[in-house]
């Protein structure tokens, strides 16, 4: 099969020795995986697919995208990077910067959705797998690209299966672009075979040993924080040299850690937050020289991809935040759940990456052996309709001409995405393998369907200004924050927010009209306790979205539309969200009877309401409650 031709193309014969094509003065030929890299490259010159299984450590993220470029790799197309978070595809695209010498937003540069710094001549660009999604949907022959990496593929992010899912449909058309699957703790095997063979390279890691320590008991997750500060000041003062990296699900138990740690009153070392919440100059810290050790305590933020020198120590509550989809009721629960082995190893292996190093595991030898092995792919914990949306738009159907995903949901999951597509209208009612006109236009926006409705039926109601405002909201981090020092000036910054009691959405809504007319000010955000990054993030999804709408032929209002207009905008994409009062606080849902208590920060008021964000968190006892968090208030005539 010539390299034209789409399928899996098996790599050739190698005809010669390549040692000598990548002894360029690029990289840092000390990382472990220079011993491989001429492999590497030989087989994506002559293969179109590679799976890199290299251990933490190892250099694989910073040096192969180097290596590919110094061998012409670029000369053909882009080489993008595909990374999970946004934190970790700017510092990685800076440090790769860094070693090739050049300005960052050159020959280098990222992508992702609230920074951008790249340009046309740029030829290494790393990027998040949502931008990546929007890039194989607008050029799905990958004609701009010769090599797609996807670092750290073993986390199975949503958008990655689903982008890679793309370059094969892509390879399989005919297109040239060439991917590799890169991680430290892949089922390579699993891979080649859904690959139809494709090569395996293995890779040393890490170049020091880690010593690995476990609980000698079971400890209850709620006293991680305080189990892992204890532990944290008996490395400080009891041992030699080295940062210490700690690992916790959310920024609510970092925050516990920290406190724990101020507790301790431990001196001579810099304690550190790390989360997706944090400024990028908060997040960069981490890497600049502090007074004394760092203690860094993380979510999984720095669980792959960023290599954070110095660290010598792990602690790891063995804990990990995520996300469960329940298709029947269209809940999503937030768990603190435990850590699949996989995750505990890459978590491991941030030790030893400069020197020696330790990880003490919060839990016992026998807990770490009864964890999962993989982490359940995140495609099987979500909801289907925008990737449903996205897939029909670019002319697939699991129907008619289906995409190859590696690992697919349970039916009960599409049949749900696909029922909510026919209630907001994104189906032709003729052919419903394919889209209406309505849903094509939908698929244009960057945003869920039921936010792009809402969205679109408001530009032909005359606020479709608002409704962008909402949809960014929607798309972006949480802009209200609550420190848990200062709770009760931050209670009383939200009030002077929450000005309507027919829509939590408008309150926010609120909120971001207040910071334009203060021109977005730092010092009023800090004020006022909004989120400056977040509301960087919805400025940037409002204004792309609003000129989404304008491409598609949508007028924008001026004039500012009466609240029940705005409510009744809203409902448009909830039509199957409607909930009855049952009374004590408690609402029912009028198509499926399910019963949900509506949160006690909702400000909603109302016999009729829509549930604009519907959740199930644990309770202390363990048990689940189901909570509305955004609520609307509507009219019986607006939801018939």
């Amino acid at each position: 099969m010539s390299e034209k031709g789409g399928e899996f193309i098996p790599p050739q014969e190698q005809s010669k020795p390549i040692e000598q094509k990548v002894e360029r003065e690029i990289g840092n030929r000390e990382l472990p995986i220079w011993e491989k890299m001429p492999e590497v490259v030989e087989t994506l010159r002559s293969s179109n697919r590679l799976i890199l299984v290299s251990e933490t450590g190892s250099g694989k993220t910073t040096q192969v995208p180097q290596a590919l470029w110094a061998e012409g790799f670029a000369e053909r197309g882009k080489i993008f990077v595909v990374e999970n978070r946004v934190a970790v595809a700017v510092e990685i695209a800076k440090r790769v910067a860094e070693e090739m010498k050049v300005k960052i937003g050159q020959e280098v540069g990222y992508l992702t959705g609230p920074e951008k710094k790249s340009g046309r001549d740029s030829q290494i660009v790393f990027m998040t797998s949502g931008v990546f999604k929007n890039i194989v949907r607008d050029d799905p022959k990958m004609e701009q690209a010769s090599v797609v990496l996807f670092d750290e593929f073993d986390e199975r992010y949503l958008l990655s299966d689903i982008g890679l899912a793309l370059v094969e449909k892509a390879q399989n058309q005919g297109s040239e672009v060439k991917f590799g699957l890169m991680s430290a703790t892949l089922n390579a095997q699993k891979f080649s075979e859904h690959f139809g063979g494709a090569p395996i390279v293995e890779a040393k890691g890490r170049p020091y040993p880690v010593e690995t320590h476990y609980s000698s008991e079971r400890i209850d997750p709620r006293r991680m924080p305080e189990k892992a500060a204890e532990l944290a000041l008996s490395i400080h003062q009891g041992h030699q040299k080295g940062d210490v990296l700690i690992f916790m699900p959310g920024k609510q138990e970092i925050n516990a850690t920290i406190e724990e740690m101020m507790k301790q009153k431990i001196t001579g070392a810099t304690i550190l937050p790390l989360h997706g919440e944090l400024s990028p100059q908060e997040r960069h810290r981490i890497f600049e020289e502090q007074l004394g050790r760092k203690i860094i305590v993380s979510t999984n933020i720095a669980e792959r991809g960023l290599t954070i020198d110095g660290v010598r120590y792990v602690i790891d509550s063995g804990l990990v935040r995520m996300n469960e989809y329940d298709p029947e009721a269209d809940t999503t629960k937030l768990v603190v759940t435990s850590t699949a082995q996989d995750s505990l190893r890459q978590r491991q292996g941030r030790a030893g990456r400069t020197q020696p190093g330790e990880c003490h595991f919060l839990i016992t030898q026998d807990e770490f052996n009864r964890r999962p092995i993989s982490t359940k792919p995140e495609i099987m914990r979500t909801s289907l309709r925008e990737v449903v949306l996205q897939i029909k738009a670019m002319g697939y159907s699991r129907e008619g001409d289906p995409i190859h995903l590696i690992d697919s949901p349970e039916k009960q999951n599409w049949k749900t995405a696909k029922n909510q597509l026919r209630l907001l209208g994104a189906l032709n009612p003729e052919d419903e393998t394919k889209l209406s006109e309505f849903g094509q236009k939908l698929a244009e926006l960057s945003c869920d369907p039921r936010e792009g409705t809402m969205l679109l039926r408001g530009c032909e109601m005359g606020c479709g200004k608002e409704m962008a405002i909402i949809a960014a909201l929607r798309t972006s981090r949480r802009l209200l924050y609550r420190p848990q020092a200062e709770a009760e000036q931050a209670d009383a910054a939200r009030k002077q927010f929450e000005t309507s009691n027919l829509s939590d959405l408008l309150n926010l809504v609120n909120v971001y009209e207040q910071a334009e007319r203060a021109n977005f000010d730092s010092k009023w955000c800090r004020d006022n306790y909004v989120s400056w990054l977040a509301l960087r993030e919805v400025r940037q999804n409002h204004s792309q979205l609003l000129e989404q709408v304008k491409r598609s032929g949508y007028k924008i209002n001026k004039e500012k539309p009466a609240p029940e207009i705005l409510c009744q905008a809203i409902a448009k994409g909830f039509p199957d969200k409607v909930f009855e009062s049952a009374g004590r606080g408690w609402y029912e849902n009028r198509t499926t009877g399910e019963r949900a208590l509506l949160g006690r920060e909702s400000r909603a008021i109302g016999n009729l309401i829509i549930a604009n964000e519907l959740i199930t968190i644990q309770t202390k006892r363990g048990g689940e409650l189901p909570l509305i968090t955004l609520a609307t208030k509507v009219e019986p005539e607006w939801v018939k």
